[in-house]
């Protein structure tokens, strides 16, 4: 699955729940993660990033989904080469997705081990 492919499911499920209840997503290979029991007040973008840094997944190829503000979910295609980004937005009466160029807070070595 690509991520263009990913972030149209993720539409999908944030149309259905809308984009508060969407909880962070993990895809790697063929099993699916969904992040549950973040503390409340967590940031789920700290949060996803705690559980690819505690899977060891930083050298892996793997796509995930997290709420990054109140109408908005963020998709990503990490790889080890790098990191693709789109932006799923709700805009009053639908959603639109655009590519983000630069994700300032996707940093894997933030509050790992260095």
């Amino acid at each position: 699955m690509n991520l263009e492919e990913f972030t149209h499911i993720t539409l999908t499920v944030v149309e259905e729940q809308k984009d508060e209840s969407y909880a962070p997503t993990l895809i790697v290979g063929d099993e699916v993660r969904i992040i549950n029991g973040i503390p409340e007040g967590l940031d789920h973008r700290l949060a996803i990033q705690d559980v690819v840094r505690r899977l060891g997944l930083g050298d892996y190829e793997f796509l995930f989904g997290v709420r990054t503000g109140p109408h908005e979910v963020t998709t990503g295609h990490h790889t080890p080469l790098g990191i693709q980004i789109q932006r799923i937005t709700e805009l009053g009466k639908g959603y639109s997705i655009s590519e983000v160029e630069e994700c300032p807070w996707w940093d894997l070595h933030v509050g790992g081990d260095q």
